[in-house]
């Protein structure tokens, strides 16, 4: 399957925009595969995705979007999917400009790709309290990667077979956008962003609430700091 790509959106509730979501993809990737990765949506948000086309899987909710992305890297993996493109459910990634910037993949240019709403004027922006958390995290980034990033928990990241597998492979590896993107780093990976004109919610309710989200950034931030090595040397007397 080299060279097919797979389009993977976490779910939970999103009856309202899902079916947008993924005629958008097929219509704008074509030949793609969609796998809807479903939280057990008490809505019909499962019914609305294998009627458009998609394949569903189900992982429960409280594994949060960590499980439900690393399934679909598992799947990728094991199918061979030569690029895996992760988007939300919620619309508010166009799949008019997921073309564009997967073509930076494809062509060889970067294996990992990031969609950034602040590399130009998009028509959404984060609360002040996640606009400083972002801020905060791409600071360290830059500091102990070396990597500049200006929308780390960005939900559009897009990877080639290579971080597949090398995510896939790894038994100890936890999903985060953040995470996903100093272990690439660190493994030697190409990362680039892209501007993506990502859209207000229309539909819906999202599952960050303010405490939720400040947990994440905090977890995020220790975890980040953490990944720094730290070697102590011995004084010889």
């Amino acid at each position: 399957m080299k060279g097919k790509i797979l389009v993977i959106i976490p779910s939970l509730n999103e009856e309202k925009a899902i079916g947008d979501v993924i005629s958008g993809i097929k219509k704008e990737l074509g030949d793609c595969d969609v796998l809807v990765i479903d939280g057990y949506s008490r809505d019909n948000t499962v019914g609305v995705s294998l009627s458009h086309g998609a394949e569903v899987i189900q992982v429960a909710k409280e594994f949060g979007i960590a499980a439900a992305v690393e399934a679909g890297i598992l799947v990728a993996y094991r199918e061979k999917y030569g690029y895996l493109v992760r988007i939300d459910a919620d619309g508010q990634h166009p799949p008019s400009e997921i073309k564009k910037i997967l073509a930076h993949v494809i062509s060889g240019e970067a294996d990992f790709v990031i969609g950034s709403r602040f590399l130009g004027d998009a028509d959404y922006t984060p609360t002040f309290l996640r606009n400083i958390s972002i801020q905060t995290i791409s600071f360290l980034l830059k500091a102990l990667y070396k990597v500049k990033i200006t929308d780390c928990t960005s939900g559009c990241q897009i990877y080639n077979s290579k971080v597949i597998e090398f995510f896939a492979q790894d038994n100890k590896f936890e999903y985060s956008e953040i995470r996903a993107i100093w272990m690439a780093r660190k493994a030697g990976f190409v990362i680039k962003e892209e501007f993506i004109n990502m859209a207000p919610r229309t539909h819906g309710v999202s599952s960050f609430s303010p405490w939720i989200a400040f947990f994440y950034m905090f977890k995020n931030i220790v975890d980040l700091v953490l990944s720094i090595p730290i070697s102590l040397k011995r004084i010889a007397k």
